[in-house]
């Protein structure tokens, strides 16, 4: 459950980190130390990144009015009322 958390929340980040750790894997079965290490640094970058971004400060956008295109209340009704006419009556019963 926590895999599919965090990969609808951070996608990317998420898909950087498991090629990450495929190349660490793959590397320590394979004997291939360059592949591990290039799997570690990938990794640590990752979560170095993600972690720096989190704890930055965050913009503080100044407070606005929000623009309405559209007036709040209009002179009309929502939905015209509908009358059925007697011929459509005695078809329906």
């Amino acid at each position: 459950m926590f895999i599919k958390y965090l990969f609808r929340r951070e996608p990317v980040a998420s898909t950087v980190v498991t090629a990450g750790t495929v190349n660490i894997f793959l590397g320590m079965l394979e004997g291939q130390a360059l592949l591990a290490f290039l799997g570690v640094l990938v990794v640590s970058g990752m979560l170095a990144a993600r972690g720096w971004q989190k704890f930055q400060r965050p913009v503080d956008w100044p407070d606005q009015a929000p623009i309405r295109y559209l007036p709040d209340q209009t002179d009309q009704s929502a939905m015209p009322t509908m009358k059925l006419s007697k011929h459509r009556d005695s078809t329906l019963q």
